[in-house]
């Protein structure tokens, strides 16, 4: 049976709900379209006005009578930092309610950086940009941080790392917390990309796809039914550890992994294999000479990285197929090399598949992440405000 605190919850949750859809309206068009009596519109929208979570914001046009004043959601009621720690300079950024990115700034990481020194760094950079855009930090509704791995949602334990990153036993989690004192939520880099995706980009209008991010991990982000799945054990899209040439042959990662290629890339020109890239690259070389090389014309190159994607289809298309899915977008540093890599992909993919599953690549591309971090700290700031 509801009671009148479940009713007036729910009142305001709608009320909420139509403004952040439809922008500023008068009380008495949210009455008529909600289907909820005048005054009980108005009884509930003063007192989220008390509270600071709608504003008035100016009058409207008359039917006859006095002019309505038009009601809107408060965009600037509290704003949100997003963290995303998949890289050397995490990228730090700011939004308020609307879950758009508003500002952002990078944070240069040395690895030989002692990580104590880390929080008090990723601090003052919070601080920095919250306080240097006029914003005050009592303002601050959540923090929401992206990191590469499989976390724990009870010990926030960080497992199955990709690589050796330097944030992941600094059991950042609590200690922001007890910093900021507010909610700060940690996931998967690449969940919150495919999050990202489906509410920001390519993946709009798509109820059930798949985000592939290949990089010096290779890693997965499903979203089912309009929302992110991530399994029991938060292991859900680990696709790494997929294996393509037998129980006893190499993962996804150990074969196509950005460290992976550029080891063979370098093994290769060593014993004679004719490329673009010169010798003296070899000590420092990086994806972004491969990118130029492919780009000239590298036929070595390119091949390579079609080969590349062709490997990581096979992982697409047996994934699609258990999960039916209508999409799969691609992203993460590969994905940016070269063409091929994507057509190495889709032309796997279509071969394999009886249906269709649509491949794109990411339109976000770094800030996808970002994104869906968003999505999340906003909707954890969303239900915190209603009593």
């Amino acid at each position: 049976m509801a009671t009148q605190s479940s009713v007036r919850i729910s009142n305001q949750e709608l009320i909420i709900q139509y403004l952040m859809e439809n922008g500023e309206t008068s009380r008495a068009k949210l009455a008529k379209d909600l289907n909820i009596s005048k005054p009980t519109i108005s009884l509930n929208a003063e007192k989220l006005i008390e509270k600071e979570i709608l504003v008035e914001t100016g009058e409207g046009e008359s039917s006859g009578g006095r002019k309505p004043t038009l009601l809107n959601f408060n965009y600037n009621h509290r704003i949100l930092v997003a963290i995303d720690l998949n890289r050397n300079q995490p990228l730090i950024a700011l939004s308020n309610l609307s879950g758009q990115l508003m500002f952002s700034t990078t944070l240069e990481m040395k690895v030989t950086e002692k990580k104590p020194f880390l929080v008090q760094r990723l601090t003052t950079a919070i601080n920095e940009l919250i306080t240097s855009h006029d914003y005050d930090l009592s303002s601050l509704g959540a923090i929401s941080i992206a990191i590469p791995g499989v976390i724990d949602d009870l010990t926030d334990e960080i497992f199955a790392n990709p690589q050796d990153n330097l944030w992941t036993d600094l059991k950042l989690k609590k200690v922001l917390s007890e910093i900021y004192h507010v909610p700060v939520i940690m996931k998967n880099d690449i969940s919150m990309a495919a999050l990202g995706e489906k509410h920001y980009g390519v993946g709009q209008s798509y109820d059930d796809l798949m985000y592939v991010s290949s990089g010096s991990g290779v890693g997965a982000g499903l979203i089912i039914n309009g929302e992110l799945f991530q399994g029991k054990r938060n292991f859900a899209g680990e696709i790494g550890f997929s294996k393509i040439h037998g129980v006893d042959g190499k993962t996804l990662e150990e074969s196509i992994s950005t460290p992976v290629l550029l080891e063979k890339i370098k093994k290769d020109i060593e014993e004679g294999q004719k490329t673009l890239l010169l010798k003296n690259q070899m000590d420092s070389l990086k994806i972004c000479d491969i990118q130029k090389a492919i780009e000239s014309g590298d036929v070595y190159l390119s091949e390579l990285m079609k080969a590349s994607g062709e490997m990581l289809g096979i992982v697409v298309a047996n994934v699609a197929l258990v999960m039916d899915l209508e999409t799969v977008i691609i992203g993460g540093v590969l994905s940016e090399v070269s063409e091929v890599f994507i057509e190495g992909v889709t032309e796997t993919v279509k071969k394999m598949m009886p249906f269709q599953t649509k491949i794109y690549k990411s339109e976000l591309g770094q800030v996808s992440g970002i994104y869906g971090l968003l999505v999340v700290a906003k909707s954890v700031v969303l239900n915190q405000l209603i009593d």
